[in-house]
């Protein structure tokens, strides 16, 4: 407060000098004097507004380094996904995309679906024209090649596209495969 008013009074003083007369306040030397002072006020208002600006970015520096952080870790996630993307289209000697792949296994389990369909609907047909037929008649050998050749052809893809799919997923699908054609039922 004592310091404020002095300064203020140094710049009145300043000002009535320079308006005074500028040459002759130089010449008698106060008015050097008075812009020193001036000067020396500007330092020390610079230097309290740069510690001040110090404290804000003091106070600041972990929402600097979050708001710094979560783009790095974006780029960390999508980059890793990327990356086992490559890799997996790398196993495949062949660049699909994971939609791709996964519109494949689908058309592969529906023609699945369809080859066991249409081969109980033919044996349906045998036992309404014959009866004595028994219901546990297997698949003919190229109903059971086609269905084979299916399976492989899912198992493939799953296989050499497994970094997108969980590993207990890929173990539990071949586990069921390994169940069906071991029950005797299609063998």
């Amino acid at each position: 407060e004592n310091r404020a008013r002095a300064l203020a009074s140094a710049s009145r003083m300043y000002e009535e000098e320079v308006a005074g007369g500028a040459i002759r306040g130089i010449v008698r030397g106060k008015v050097a004097q008075l812009m020193l002072i001036q000067i020396q006020q500007l330092k020390a208002d610079l230097l309290q507004a740069m510690d001040t600006i110090d404290v804000l970015v003091d106070a600041n520096r972990l929402n600097v380094q979050l708001i710094a952080g979560i783009p790095a870790l974006l780029i960390v996630i999508y980059g890793t996904r990327a990356a086992l993307l490559f890799w997996s289209n790398i196993r495949m000697k062949n660049f699909r995309l994971p939609h791709d792949v996964h519109s494949e296994m689908s058309d592969y389990l529906k023609k699945i679906e369809e080859c066991l369909v249409l081969s109980n609907y033919q044996l349906d047909a045998k036992c309404e024209e014959r009866p004595t037929i028994s219901s546990k008649e297997c698949l003919r050998p190229k109903e059971m090649g086609e269905l084979l050749l299916l399976l492989h052809s899912y198992l493939n893809l799953l296989d050499y596209m497994s970094p997108p799919f969980p590993s207990k997923q890929c173990n539990s699908i071949h586990q069921s495969v390994q169940n069906l054609l071991l029950q005797g039922q299609m063998s």
